[in-house]
């Protein structure tokens, strides 16, 4: 990794994260307007916008080829938002009794660092401790 992939990198991110916001948003969007609860909308919306955000986070943002372990890291640290996710549209839509087309992307809003600093850590964990190994080696 070079220092121009390193002062780009957050440029990428927040593009490809403004895909998955969309992805996210609609399902929510769209599954609440079907009537479905939010635990089971919040699960397909991890799935969906995860696993999209993975292919284009590892192959763009990160530039770091994909791997399966890679991806279980991903979706287990976005999976950790899920939470997080659940608690700000509950109270948005829920307790403000906002509508989803608001409450879905305040959440999103809230979930924004946590999902950079986790996809972070998943995908460049294994190029940090590489270069740890170099420079003890």
């Amino acid at each position: 990794m070079n220092i121009t992939q390193v002062n780009t990198e957050p440029s990428r991110y927040i593009a490809f994260a403004a895909i998955c916001a969309i992805v996210n948003n609609l399902v929510l969007i769209g599954a609440d307007r079907l009537g479905l609860g939010y635990a089971g909308v919040l699960a397909a919306s991890w799935a969906i916008s995860g696993s999209l955000g993975y292919v284009l986070h590892s192959n763009y943002t990160f530039r770091s080829a994909p791997t399966v372990v890679g991806y279980a890291r991903f979706m287990a640290g976005v999976a950790l938002g899920i939470p997080l996710a659940f608690i700000t549209i509950w109270l948005f839509r829920s307790g403000l009794n906002w509508p989803m087309w608001a409450s879905a992307p305040l959440a999103t809003i809230t979930m924004f660092v946590f999902n950079y600093l986790s996809a972070r850590v998943a995908i460049l964990q294994r190029l940090l401790w590489a270069s740890k190994e170099e420079r003890i080696g």
